[in-house]
């Protein structure tokens, strides 16, 4: 099976990574002592970095592997400016009027991300291509219908639907049963787009240290001390930007933030004009089960590239996620069946127990956590948020004003979410039975 399955020179890493590959091990000497150190080098981090130096702080940025090793180079690459969750969800949770500000405010931290793209000539082929979110459901269809009402009502954000009649003219697919259009979505390579960050960081001046695990902070009355397995930084402010890879040595923030895995896969290059024969409308593609899967077309256009949730919690095997993902792929594309899977990697999506992404302040400690899957675009907003209110003392972001939620017996390791998952993917197997 795996034989067939596997294209030749397999690889068990991020597709993103032939076109940035993960630098060799560089061990800088630790600095004495920094205004602000920053733990994890992701966009959260280096989004705060790039604030802060250029308001004159020194900036140390400490980093338990090579620089972006986790999620913020293993993404499906999707932006746009939504919440995961729903305004009805989220009026349950915060109210009618906190519900629409924190709407809103991601919807312009969207705009501030491609601004910021532009203005900073981020190579990292950024395109507006739109996203189709597909109905798997008759009922999710119409509830597509009235989500795109709403968004265009309220914010003002282009968005529409497409019966299943139409929608073979943008994805060829009969699986699902139209879609809802979010023409201003897009997609970017976020290997490339680290690498952005990662210069423009340095460029500032701000040291970036990789390869060196942080085993605890000790706060004292006038800094903090980051101890690390090399020795230890003194900083007057940190920030914590470590999401869903925050460890135990951090019990705190650890118990706040849920590891949620999930897989990807790249196929081989595709003959030419297939992909624009699969997908000839060029947008993204969501939908609507309950594990959702995501495609796109590589940036070059020569692939295919499908992500979906980790239906186990510690296990990552390869073979297994090819094979799974592969199933998911056919599925919607039975033409693919005899395509091989070039990469297929894993990376984990930090989750937060209110659904939404957090920054804030916990003694001389600020946090950015929980990006909910909305990692791009908000965990960038966020990290340069953060450096604003450790600059000031005060924000205005409702992404500021929430307190970071635990809950009783967990400690940081999701063992609820095999079991979740699994009883998931049975949801959308009986309601594609019945609707």
């Amino acid at each position: 099976m795996s034989a067939a399955l596997l294209a030749e020179g397999f690889k068990a890493e991020p597709y993103w990574w032939e076109a940035v590959p993960r630098g060799t091990a560089n061990l800088r000497p630790l600095p004495a002592a920094a205004d602000v150190a920053i733990v994890g080098s992701g966009y959260a981090g280096l989004s705060a970095a790039i604030a802060l130096a250029r308001a004159g702080r020194s900036v140390v940025v400490i980093e338990a592997q090579s620089a972006g090793h986790g999620a913020s180079t293993r993404s499906v690459g999707m932006i746009g400016g939504r919440l995961r969750q729903s305004y009805t969800a989220l009026a349950k949770d915060f109210g009618a009027e906190k519900a629409l500000g924190l709407l809103r405010e991601t919807w312009d931290a969207y705009g501030w991300f491609r601004g910021f793209v532009r203005d900073e000539a981020i190579e990292c082929d950024l395109a507006l291509s739109g996203r189709l979110i597909c109905a798997w459901t008759p009922k999710d269809m119409e509830g597509l219908k009235r989500q795109a009402d709403f968004l265009t009502k309220t914010f003002g954000i282009p968005a529409h639907t497409i019966g299943k009649e139409g929608l073979r003219a943008d994805v060829a697919t009969d699986l699902y049963h139209g879609a809802m259009v979010l023409p201003e979505d897009g997609g970017v390579d976020p290997a490339k787009y680290h690498l952005g960050l990662l210069r423009l960081a340095r460029g500032e001046g701000v040291e970036v240290i990789e390869h060196t695990a942080v085993t605890g902070l000790v706060e004292g009355d006038e800094a903090t001390e980051i101890v690390t397995a090399r020795g230890s930084v003194q900083a007057r402010d940190v920030i914590l930007a470590t999401n869903a890879y925050t460890g135990r040595e951090l019990p705190w923030y650890r118990r706040r933030v849920i590891a949620v895995g999930s897989h990807m896969i790249a196929t081989s290059p595709l003959p030419a004009g297939e992909v624009d024969r699969l997908l000839p409308g060029g947008q993204l593609v969501n939908d609507t089960r309950k594990l959702a899967y995501a495609f796109r077309a590589s940036p070059d256009r020569q692939r295919l590239l499908v992500g979906g949730r980790a239906l186990q919690l510690d296990r990552v095997d390869p073979v297994g996620i090819a094979r799974r993902l592969k199933e998911v792929l056919v599925l919607s594309f039975p033409s693919l069946a005899d395509i091989r899977v070039s990469h297929a990697w894993e990376g984990r999506v930090g989750f937060t127990f209110d659904r939404i992404p957090h920054m804030g302040r916990r003694g001389k400690v600020h946090h950015v956590l929980g990006c909910n899957g909305s990692g791009i675009v908000m965990s960038s907003y966020l990290g340069r948020r953060t450096a604003e209110l450790l600059l000031s003392g005060r924000s205005t972001s409702l992404f500021a004003q929430q307190e970071l939620p635990a809950r009783p017996y967990y400690n940081g390791i999701p063992w609820f979410m095999p079991p979740m998952t699994f009883a998931l993917s049975l949801q959308d197997r009986a309601r594609s039975w019945f609707g």
